[in-house]
C-alpha cells in the first residue's frame, strides 16, 4: 500500500496551492532553497506543481511544510477517517476552490500567482468601492456563497 502521502497529498494540494496558507515563513536556521535570502515565500508556492500535485523540491522541502499535517491526513493515519471519506472532502474543497478561481478570473481577478483568499478579499473590495460593473455584483454574491462555504469545509476538516 503506497504512503498515506501517496493516497491523499497527491490528490490535494490545498497547503501548496494557495487555498489553505497565504505563505510559508522559514524556520530560524532554515537552508530550503525555496526561501533564498526571502523572509517569506507567497503561496502558490513556486515549487509546487499543479498538475500532479508535487513539489519540485521535496527532499529540501521547508521545515514548515514537513510538519504540517491536514486533519484528513492525520484522521486517516489514526483510524478515524477511512481514505475514501478523506478523499470526498478533498474533491468538495478543490471543486469549491475551482469554482472561486474560475468565478474570480471572470471578474478580473485571475492572477493565480497570489493567494485565492488574497485575490477575494482584492475582488471584496474592488466591489465596495464601486469598482465592479452593476451586472458583476451577482456574480459576486455566488462567490462570496462559495468562500463561506469553502472557509467552513476548511476550517472544520483541513486546518490541522
Amino acid at each position: 500500500m503506497p504512503p498515506l502521502t501517496d493516497t491523499l497529498c497527491l490528490q490535494c494540494g490545498l497547503c501548496c496551492n494557495g487555498v489553505l496558507f497565504a505563505d510559508v515563513r522559514p524556520e530560524p536556521g532554515e537552508r530550503s532553497p525555496l526561501f533564498a535570502g526571502r523572509a517569506r515565500v507567497a503561496q502558490p508556492c513556486p515549487a509546487f506543481q499543479t498538475g500532479d500535485c508535487t513539489c519540485t523540491i521535496y527532499a529540501e522541502r521547508p521545515q514548515r511544510c514537513r510538519q504540517f499535517e491536514c486533519r484528513q491526513l492525520l484522521g486517516v493515519a489514526a483510524g478515524e477517517i477511512m481514505v475514501p471519506q478523506a478523499l470526498r472532502r478533498i474533491r468538495q474543497a478543490r471543486k469549491l476552490a475551482a469554482k472561486l478561481e474560475s468565478g474570480l478570473a471572470d471578474l478580473g481577478f485571475d492572477n493565480r500567482k497570489q493567494p485565492l483568499k488574497r485575490r477575494f478579499e482584492k475582488c471584496q473590495r474592488a466591489a465596495e468601492q464601486g469598482g465592479l460593473a452593476e451586472a458583476q455584483y451577482a456574480a459576486l454574491a455566488e462567490l462570496q456563497l462559495t468562500m463561506h462555504q469553502l472557509t467552513l469545509l476548511l476550517a472544520k476538516e483541513f486546518y490541522g
